[in-house]
């Protein structure tokens, strides 16, 4: 009954969101939409001749915006709905550092999309686990917005200020002294007319092309440049701040916390006291994570730990004793995650929610 609580609001916190970002992300759809009857009109014209009138290259400028303006509205509808999932779980992820190099599976990458499903996760920060991209990107996404808007607007004034400015030209025509002087005079604004048109569609398509690539580069770069900026960075400090947005559900996506060795055990504590569930992994236990156990059961009780570890590896005889010293009993329920990157995270993603789905309704009702 439990898990269908917390699933079942949940689900329907993630049915309220998706709708208002389908809501959201119909304005760069629009613009799918456009592009995909222009090129349709390009092809059923009779008149269009793609030898001659460079249709080709038009087909190609237009396939490219519809691109453009696909990967847009994907965006859009990911950080919307993101934003407007509330975290209705907190929960705070033990594990041995520097456990993700080389070629091992990227947990961290499961972890941080659990904000997609109502949980919001908090981490320490070592040199493998940073902000993911899709973060960072959400993250950026009202500065896209920021800086199409005006972009948008300025080029609608144009192609405004240009389509009367090509009027007035053709009104105020010199008067002509023949019927082919005349038509000549109104064929060339016409043609005047089209080019302004065409010039100002190519500059709208690279005035969005040039915001996309910058707002993405930003947060290709924003990780590796945090990184670099960051290495003697405490936020031990503002910890406690960061814990009571966590626990009002006001922090979406992974949170990852750096802290120095002088203050990462008073922040594991102060962090598990602030969470619903600790996730914790077994697959590397050194001392430190089997004290982290040790605290987590303390903090978030039995009830509220998740146990995963990498596929193929056996629970250490050193994780054993940490769980039994903790609980009183070494039979524990694992949720085993692949071992190489690159392998397929869905199942790993599925189980791991339904876990922690269960440990905090379980925690739940041993309070109520």
């Amino acid at each position: 009954m439990g898990q269908r609580n917390i699933s079942r609001r949940i689900a329907g916190d993630r049915g309220v969101a998706g709708f208002f970002a389908f809501i959201a992300a119909l304005v760069p759809f629009a613009g799918v939409v456009a592009m995909g009857y222009l090129i349709y009109h390009l092809f059923t014209d009779p008149s269009t001749d793609f030898d001659s009138d460079g249709g080709y290259f038009w087909v190609g400028v237009l396939a490219l915006s519809a691109l453009l303006f696909w990967t847009v509205t994907r965006w859009t509808y990911d950080s919307v709905h993101a934003a407007l999932t509330p975290q209705r779980v907190q929960a705070m992820w033990l594990r041995r550092f520097q456990a993700e190099g080389g070629d091992a599976f990227r947990t961290s990458r499961v972890i941080d999309r659990l904000s997609r499903y109502g949980v919001s996760a908090l981490t320490l920060q070592d040199r493998d686990v940073q902000l993911s991209f899709e973060q960072r990107r959400n993250r950026l996404a009202p500065v896209f917005w920021l800086l199409f808007i005006p972009i948008a607007a300025l080029i609608t004034y144009a192609v405004f200020t240009g389509w009367e400015n090509a009027q007035a030209d053709i009104m105020d025509l010199p008067p002509a002294q023949d019927l082919q002087t005349g038509i000549g005079n109104a064929l060339g604004a016409v043609f005047a007319l089209i080019v302004v048109g065409l010039l100002l569609f190519v500059g709208l398509f690279l005035g969005i092309l040039a915001t996309v690539l910058i707002v993405m580069i930003s947060a290709a770069l924003a990780g590796p440049i945090g990184a670099m900026m960051s290495k003697n960075r405490d936020d031990f400090r503002t910890l406690p701040n960061l814990l009571k947005r966590l626990q009002r559900g006001k922090r979406r996506g992974a949170s990852v916390v750096r802290v120095s060795d002088a203050n990462w055990r008073e922040a594991v504590t102060s962090s598990l006291g602030a969470v619903d569930v600790a996730i914790i992994d077994l697959t590397n236990v050194s001392d430190h994570v089997a004290w982290e156990i040790g605290e987590a059961a303390k903090a978030c009780s039995q009830a509220g730990l998740v146990f995963i570890c990498r596929d193929g590896v056996d629970v250490s005889p050193a994780a054993k004793a940490a769980i039994r010293q903790a609980l009183g009993r070494e039979g524990v329920s694992v949720v085993h995650y692949p071992s190489r990157r690159g392998a397929s995270d869905k199942h790993f993603a599925r189980d791991l929610r339904t876990h922690i789905y269960d440990a905090a309704d379980l925690r739940a009702a041993y309070r109520a």
